[in-house]
């Protein structure tokens, strides 16, 4: 059953599919369906080049969205998308490592269409796959971006995420350019409770007598100052 809200400070996986609006706009959150393959090659196509440099999978290409469907599928990868009037705006994936000595690390992936950057739906589609990763018990979970790209290492960084590693020259632009690589970690033994929502984070901050998650206390900072 559907629902819908207008705050995103309690969105749950188990809560999808779910109406979320936020200034204007009404998106959908929902799981990755098998005949959505048109709609992310059409989101893939709609992308900036810089920031396709470092997906794993190429998302403008039909056969890896088609095994990127079946690993879905198959349970292999846990996918949530956004989409607006039918469109896809939005994803996030979760996936372990298929090593039998990588199993315990997870990475995830987020991507938000250019048009709707500033509507929070990253931390919205983050947020969730992190719960996802941390229900799997994995005992640590990256991420992975270019230095360049600022606002996606702000929100990984509020989840408590911290730099692990640079690798220089690792990424090649279809241009032929290489740029560097920033992988992001969370090492989930550190996690900490969020004493307001229970979202587990790295870091907290104390206030009011509670020690909160970043989303939690910028809710209490904004109700405080609006009285």
């Amino acid at each position: 059953m559907t629902t819908t809200q207008s705050s995103n400070a309690d969105i749950e996986m188990r809560q999808l599919p779910l109406d979320f609006r936020h200034g204007g706009h009404t998106i959908r959150l929902r799981h990755l369906a098998s005949d959505d393959g048109n709609a992310l090659l059409e989101f893939g196509r709609r992308q900036p080049n810089e920031d396709l440099l470092f997906q794993e999978r190429d998302i403008t290409n039909v056969a890896d969205i088609g095994d990127w469907i079946h690993e879905s599928e198959a349970g292999r990868i846990r996918s949530v998308v956004a989409e607006e009037n039918q469109q896809i705006i939005g994803y996030a994936t979760i996936e372990r490592g298929r090593l039998r000595w990588t199993r315990h690390v997870a990475e995830i992936r987020v991507m938000v269409d250019v048009s709707a950057r500033r509507l929070g739906l990253g931390h919205i589609l983050l947020g969730l796959a992190f719960e996802s990763a941390l229900t799997d018990d994995v005992a640590k979970i990256i991420a992975q971006m270019t230095p360049d790209q600022v606002g996606a290492r702000k929100i990984f960084e509020r989840l408590g995420f911290v730099e692990d590693a640079v690798l220089t020259r690792h990424v090649a632009s279809s241009d032929g350019e290489l740029h560097d690589l920033v992988v992001m970690r969370f090492d989930t033994k550190q996690r900490l409770i969020c004493e307001e929502c229970g979202q587990p984070v790295l870091t907290l901050i104390p206030m009011q007598g509670k020690q909160l998650c970043w989303a939690c206390y910028e809710i209490l900072d904004h109700e405080l100052g609006a009285g």
